[in-house]
């Protein structure tokens, strides 16, 4: 794979190559149910996040029309009370899905770069943690309190939020490790990988106001790209919002690329 870091909308990656990594990053972020209609998935977690709460529409069986397909999926979504969401990337099928949902009415929103890294150049690109010598850094493979309070800290949720976030990571399969950073103690910032066929997802960046530009968000990189050798992986993904610059820079230090993008469309209930 040889993204070139362009910001465009247009992808880089041939069709295969964005089903796979989109294959891994849902299996890495597991709904509460799933329910497929030829092929399309339909997710739901109690609405707490668009990725488990949106139609993953990229497989097609060919046994029916868009039309009875898009029906099925907002009266699925409408006995929940949820709005009806699909996460278009280039993968979805058909080819022209999100010009028909915006035909009908659906908005876009959350528009996102998936970006991709071989960890070689990850590790490269990253100072090493000898350079910070007053960070403490654990990798748990284990979920557990003290990663999960901080991560629900840093996010600003709680209650229904907090439950169903903890419920979707205590659900992935693949290898997983959650890592913690502490400076002089005190948490500081945190991260998720997820390993799957030789590829390290990387989830859940986390940095407390008060620790940022210390180096701390490089660290957990680094950190999880060592790890996730420990599974063979070879290339790392992640995903970065496309209005978020701060965070781009540090993954384009990092040595990530944007490879493709997706953004969300969405019908809120009538």
């Amino acid at each position: 794979m040889t993204p070139n870091g362009s910001s465009s909308s247009s992808s880089v990656l041939p069709p295969e190559d964005i089903l796979l990594i989109e294959t891994l990053a849902a299996t890495a972020w597991p709904p509460e149910q799933t329910v497929v209609v030829h092929g399309w998935r339909l997710r739901s977690a109690g609405g707490i996040t668009r990725r488990a709460n949106s139609v993953w529409p990229n497989a097609d069986t060919g046994a029916a029309g868009l039309e009875e397909k898009v029906a099925a999926v907002e009266d699925h979504y409408a006995a929940l009370g949820q709005p009806s969401i699909f996460q278009i990337c280039d993968a979805a099928r058909p080819a022209d899905l999100d010009a028909n949902l915006a035909a009908r009415g659906y908005g876009a929103n959350s528009h996102t770069f998936v970006q991709v890294a071989p960890i070689r150049d990850v590790l490269q690109s990253l100072p090493p943690l000898r350079t910070y010598p007053h960070f403490e850094i654990e990798v748990s493979e284990e979920f557990y309190d003290d990663w999960f309070d901080f991560y629900c800290l840093s996010e600003e949720v709680s209650g229904h939020a907090a439950a169903m976030r903890g419920g979707i990571l205590q659900r992935i399969e693949p290898a997983h490790g959650f890592a913690l950073l502490r400076i002089d103690g005190e948490p500081a910032a945190v991260g998720l990988g997820v390993v799957e066929q030789g590829w390290l997802g990387i989830f859940c960046m986390a940095t407390l106001p008060s620790f940022r530009r210390q180096g701390a968000a490089g660290a957990i990189l680094r950190t999880l790209a060592i790890w996730g050798q420990l599974y063979d992986a070879q290339q790392a993904y992640l995903q970065v919002m496309q209005n978020n610059p701060v965070a781009q820079q540090l993954y384009a230090k990092a040595g990530f690329a944007t490879a493709y993008h997706y953004h969300y469309r969405e019908k809120r209930l009538q």
